[in-house]
Order: structure tokens, then sequence, then C-alpha cells
């Protein structure tokens, strides 16, 4: 008796197992990259940022926090895929990243930067969903200063690889106005 019930158990696990490994489907993650300045507006390299992550929480949102590299084409605005043939030869940049491969979804809204005593609040309002095509975005900063700063991708062409310009962010205190 106990052999049948134990059969049955097996029977019904390989049964019931391809349904299982079929929602486990891996997906491309959802990222989003943040180019950060200084306050003359030079790229803060590898070594600054790490000072900036680890002021950071671990997770923003859905994301994970960390500091990584965008490899761009030669004209500075086109970067490439990290699974990109030509991602290795392209110029490396240092970016904060906020990634969710768990679920290959996004909510990012807010961030708070500090550096140099300085506070800059980004607000960046931006949603990733699993079959959307643009679902890592570099996005450009604006000179490193204190205040609130919002995220206008109103007409943005949703290039999926065209980074993002500084232009696009906006003083809340002038979109107030």
């Amino acid at each position: 008796m106990k052999n049948t019930i134990r059969s049955l158990v097996i029977l019904s696990a390989l049964l019931f197992l391809p349904l299982t490994s079929a929602s486990a489907q891996s997906c491309n993650p959802a990222a989003v990259d943040y180019i950060v300045r200084d306050e003359m507006g030079q790229i803060l390299n590898n070594e600054e940022l790490n000072t900036i992550h680890r002021t950071l929480p671990k997770t923003i949102g859905n994301a994970d926090t960390s500091v990584d590299e965008v490899s761009f084409a030669s004209d500075g605005v086109t970067y490439y895929w990290p699974e990109s043939v030509e991602a290795n030869a392209g110029t490396k940049v240092p970016v904060l990243g906020f990634v969710n491969a768990g679920t290959c979804t996004m909510n990012l809204n807010r961030v708070d930067l500090t550096y140099h005593g300085k506070t800059m609040s980004l607000i960046f309002n931006i949603i990733i969903d699993r079959d959307q095509d643009d679902r890592r975005p570099v996005i450009d900063s604006l000179p490193f200063h204190d205040g609130t700063f919002v995220l206008d991708l109103s007409g943005w062409s949703r290039n999926r690889d065209q980074m993002i310009p500084a232009t696009r962010w906006i003083s809340k205190t002038e979109k107030q106005r």
C-alpha cells in the first residue's frame, strides 16, 4: 500500500512538472541607468558613485540599486545593451543602476542622492512592463545641485538605444510656475 501511494505521488509530481517549469521562464531585466554628474557637469567616476551608492537603500521601489557601466557608441548618445556584440568596443561610462531581474518590471518613482553635502531629489516616475521594448533606458543628469527635479518624458521617442538627455529634467519649482 505504501509503495502504491508513493508511486502515485511520484507519478503526480511528474505529471505536473511541465506546468510548473513553464512558468519559470526567464525574462529580460527591467533596468534604468542614471549618469551622475558633479557640480561642474563632469561624469562621476566609479569611486565617487560607490560613495553615493553606499548612502542608498539596497532596494528602491522594486529595483535593486548598484553601480554599473554603460557602453556608448562614438556619438555619445547611442548606447549598447550589455549582451550586444558592440558593447565591448564602446566607451564605458559609470552609472547608478536600478534593476529588477525578478519580475522584470519596474516602478521607479523617487531617488534622493547626496553628494558633497547637497541633496538632489529625482522624480523618475518610470514604469517598465514585461513586454515593453524600451526596458533599459539610460538617463543623463544635470550638474549636481540641491533641489527636486522631475523627469519629463512627454514627447520622448522611446528609442530603445538612445540616451534620455539631461534637458528632460525639470526643476520642480519651474514646473509649478
